[in-house]
């Protein structure tokens, strides 16, 4: 149906990570729609760190990535305990965000 929106979870809202610096969600086959539209909402981090970087990014293979079609030139760094809303045009077949957490050493 044209104009539905279909909500998906994407991360869950209280989800902690650990470990490694760069987090990806699982590639979502997106052909048939056009329009993606994020809410992100993220706490103050822990250990130091301020910053958090969220990629957009597309796929036609799920091999080579690139950040969607319109997203900033640089990643987005959604301000702590805040919900924002991120809309990108879609034009190829995959969809996935990648979280990059600050190295607090």
């Amino acid at each position: 149906m044209a104009g539905q929106l279909t909500p998906l979870v994407l991360v869950p809202r209280y989800t902690t990570y650990s470990g490694a610096l760069d987090f990806t969600t699982i590639g979502m086959d997106v052909t048939a729609y056009q329009t993606v539209i994020v809410n992100f909402w993220r706490p103050a981090l822990i250990g130091g760190g301020t910053d958090i970087a969220v990629y957009f990014e597309e796929s036609t293979d799920q091999n080579s990535w690139s950040q969607c079609t319109g997203s900033p030139s640089q990643p987005v760094n959604p301000l702590p305990n805040q919900e924002t809303q991120y809309s990108y045009t879609l034009s190829k077949r995959w969809f996935r965000l990648r979280l990059v957490l600050p190295n607090t050493g």
